[in-house]
């Protein structure tokens, strides 16, 4: 059932996703093809150019959008909408709602991420495009000599670190959602609010913390010293983030899930 669930989904989403990122590959093969008749010295080029760059930054910020949009829009509708009546009456557990959900929208979030990557390729195609390769390589290269050690440990952990970020900020999405539902009227309002008192709760910790470092000479002290190995540090920093966000995750799944199993409310 939950490979149902799974295939459903995906297939809502690709409806929805798939032309949004044909899309963003066509605007940048478009930008592209203006490049191979470059006339700097033609104000009529500069103002086509300009206007298809702009036309590709406004098609990367709607691709990712409009993907984060999708995985809230889903979840509700599956959930907590006339859908929900018929979800909940199937043979699966709320923990397998969550992660049938969880697991299609990571899947298209970095399918999103894929597809502007390879935007990025079609944009630069020719020499600029091996001039970028060959400048990542020098500054990987770079770094190995500085820190004496293989780039290929960071690259992990920062690719799980920003994996676990992606799947903290679903679920905190799933949360807020899960909150809304509690309202009798105006649920999606509550869950706006929630999401706006989170983010309220982020910034004064951050400002906290800022404050704390900056007026105490023993904390900063402590940071000076802890940086001073910079590897220790940078694997301190990718490891702390992944462990930090994995925990954040548990939380929102596990009220998520508590939510849904005692507290559903479709009314």
């Amino acid at each position: 059932m939950v490979k149902k669930l799974i295939k459903y989904d995906f297939s809502s989403y690709l409806r929805l996703l798939l032309p949004v990122q044909l899309i963003l590959l066509g605007i940048a093969a478009l930008n592209r093809f203006i490049q191979l008749f470059e006339d700097n010295s033609s104000t009529v080029y500069r103002i086509i150019f300009t206007s298809s760059m702009v036309l590709y930054y406004i098609s990367i910020a709607v691709c990712l959008v409009l993907t984060t949009i999708v995985a809230v829009v889903r979840f509700y509708q599956g959930m907590y909408s006339n859908e929900g009546y018929l979800s909940h009456t199937l043979p699966v557990t709320p923990t397998q709602h969550i992660l049938s959900k969880l697991i299609v929208s990571v899947l298209f979030e970095l399918g999103s991420l894929f597809a502007i990557f390879l935007s990025f390729c079609v944009v630069t195609l020719g020499e600029l495009n091996i001039e970028i390769f060959k400048a990542g390589v020098f500054l990987l290269r770079r770094f190995e000599r500085a820190f004496n050690c293989g780039s290929a440990i960071y690259i992990i952990e920062a690719v799980l670190a920003l994996l676990a970020y992606t799947v903290m900020g679903l679920l905190m999405l799933y949360f807020c959602i899960s909150v809304g539902q509690l309202a009798k009227k105006k649920k999606i309002l509550l869950a706006f609010g929630v999401f706006f008192a989170l983010y309220v709760v982020w910034q004064i910790i951050g400002t906290i913390l800022i404050i704390i470092v900056s007026t105490n000479p023993s904390v900063a002290q402590w940071l000076r010293e802890l940086t001073w190995d910079t590897r220790s540090f940078l694997h301190g920093l990718l490891c702390g983030c992944f462990l930090f966000f994995t925990a954040l995750s548990v939380i929102f799944f596990a009220v998520t899930r508590y939510l849904m199993s005692k507290k559903l409310n479709l009314a």
